[in-house]
């Protein structure tokens, strides 16, 4: 059986609550079980809102008919809605209703999204006006009320909020559906839409029933929200506006002693929210200071709307615990964050390091290696010069040619340090390794400045080219040690052979036992950094005196590397 899409399940989720809270409102109310005949519509509508998903504008129509057949079924049989929100519109209409409106405008073309939008604003303010001809009043029952004022002005308010929300929703997806790069707020709507969906449930549950005073109350935790969700751009500014609405809203409203809602949740949820990122993100001074506008402004709020409330000495513990619970996560988060920081700093460390090491052999095991036989070359010719000025010539000669394969190698080494590419070169020329490693070691045998090499070679048929590469490597950087420690060597024995699952390096001379300090000295790096190939591939490295005379190198790697099982 195939999985529900994520955005499926969500929408699933959001409706069914929803639908389960009308129903229980419905049982609850003044009529009883007779109610239950206005879950029927609400059902319809919700699958409406499902069906948007994938054809929204044929979901949009379709809801505006469920919702008018709805309301002549209501009106008819004088059944008594109490609403919450949006006076007699049930809590999943209008979720339905808000997410069809979102689905239109952002998957919908421009005119059939404000032709939809258009319907299912007439097709509610049209079930607000039928169903309230003969509707029962919050309190009693009385067939012939007709709807008030009142109620209409908080229901054109609300909906005119939810409506500009879910427009201007559907235009943010449409935007950002059409954009191939992803854009800071896409990032932040990513990262905080958990908590967006949060303190939207919040909110949806403390919606009042309609012609209550508690809707603005309503609207300063959704101002609080939306400072809540922008909180990562800037949390000490968003602490503060939310902190000015918070505290100014129920003196612009005239919110008395007397409301029945002493505390919103969404204004406390929200200011939890701003607590931690000033905690999480701010400095400590600013985090003082925004986390103190909050607490006085929810306190301020709070006394306003229920003296009694803010006097009782469990209700400040409660209030004092939920602050503690905000710093303590704004503190866990900005010290995992450090920690996450120090993490990737020795990461990036790290791999600067690795890269520089990785440089570092390159350009002793190629460069140093043509430079080497050039100071070579060059001081066999101040010998013989004046003695037999043809091998001088000789020697010069070769020297160009190293001069030259220097340059092409540094050039080559250059190209890949700016843009990752190397330049095509001969491979020979440049020291890069081939997939041919018998070719490889022939080519430098041949181009060697130096004694006569006798080279032993027992390859696989097969080898990874991370092995082939440092088998190159550790036998160039042992012919180079050669030139500058060894200049009376006479002969150099190589041999490269398959011993079991692993291949033996060895690279010998015959040179004195005592090493002579060469020209412009020794970095010392050689042996090193033969030791790190091997040792990175997993082999056995050693190094030292052959026997009487000479100098030995021996390596043994794994032939198929070192993850090898």
């Amino acid at each position: 059986m195939t999985p529900m899409p994520v955005p499926h399940r969500w929408l699933a989720a959001i409706l069914g609550v929803a639908f389960v809270l009308d129903a229980f409102i419905a049982i609850e109310s003044y009529g009883g079980a007779r109610n239950v005949l206005v879950l029927p519509g609400s059902a319809l509508i919700a699958l409406c809102a499902f069906l948007a998903l994938t054809r929204p504008v044929v979901g949009a129509l379709l809801g505006v008919l469920t919702l008018l057949l709805s309301s002549a079924l209501i009106a008819s049989a004088e059944l008594y809605i109490r609403s919450i929100g949006l006076t007699n519109i049930t809590l999943t209409e209008m979720v339905a209703g808000t997410v069809l409106t979102v689905f239109v405008v952002w998957r919908g073309t421009p005119v059939a999204a404000t032709a939809c939008t258009a319907a299912l604003v007439v097709g509610c303010l049209a079930a607000v006006v039928v169903r309230g001809l003969r509707s029962c009043h919050v309190y009693f029952c009385d067939p012939g009320l007709t709807l008030g004022a009142r109620d209409l002005a908080v229901t054109g308010m609300l909906g005119f909020f939810l409506l500009g929300a879910a427009i201007a929703v559907g235009v943010y997806l449409r935007r950002a559906g059409g954009q191939r790069v992803e854009t800071e707020m896409n990032t932040l709507v990513r990262k905080q839409w958990p908590l967006a969906v949060a303190l939207a449930v919040v909110a949806l549950f403390e919606l009042p029933p309609s012609g209550s005073d508690g809707l603005p109350g309503v609207f300063s935790g959704v101002i609080a929200g939306v400072c809540a969700f922008f909180a990562p751009r800037n949390p000490q500014r968003n602490a503060l506006i939310a902190a000015g609405v918070i505290a100014g809203l129920p003196l612009i409203t005239g919110l008395s002693a007397t409301s029945d809602q002493p505390m919103t949740l969404t204004n406390l949820a929200a200011s939890m929210a701003l607590v931690a990122y000033v905690v999480r993100q701010a400095s400590r001074r600013d985090a003082v200071w925004s986390t103190l506008a909050l607490v006085v402004a929810n306190g301020f709020a709070l006394g306003i709307r229920s003296p009694m409330f803010v006097t009782n000495s469990s209700s400040v513990l409660l209030l004092l615990f939920l602050l503690g619970v905000a710093i303590v996560t704004g503190w866990y988060f900005r010290a995992r964050d450090r920690e996450r920081n120090q993490t990737v700093r020795a990461a990036v460390n790290s791999a600067q390091q690795g890269e520089r090491m990785a440089l570092a052999r390159e350009l002793h095991d190629v460069v140093a290696h043509h430079v080497t036989g050039i100071v070579v070359q060059a001081q066999a010719a101040l010998l013989v010069a004046a003695k037999n000025p043809g091998v001088a010539v000789t020697a010069l000669e070769k020297i160009e040619y190293s001069g030259t394969e220097a340059l092409t190698a540094m050039r080559t080494l250059v190209g890949s340090l700016r843009d990752g590419t190397a330049a095509t070169a001969d491979p020979a020329a440049t020291g890069q390794a081939t997939t041919d490693l018998r070719a490889d070691l022939a080519a430098l045998v041949d181009n060697y400045a130096g004694p006569p090499i006798a080279l032993d070679l027992d390859l696989p048929e097969e080898l990874p080219h991370e092995v082939g590469r440092s088998v190159l490597r550790l036998v160039q950087e042992s012919l180079t040690n050669v030139g500058k420690h060894a200049p009376d060597a006479t002969e150099v024995r190589v041999r490269v052979a398959r011993l079991g699952e692993t291949l033996h390096i060895r690279v010998v001379d015959d040179g004195a036992r005592r090493p002579v300090k060469p020209a412009g000295g020794s970095g010392g790096y050689g042996l090193v950094g033969m030791r790190e190939r091997v040792e990175l591939l997993g082999g056995r490295f050693e190094a030292g005196p052959s026997g009487y005379v000479g100098w030995s190198v021996e390596a043994w790697l794994p032939v198929r590397g070192k993850d090898a099982t």
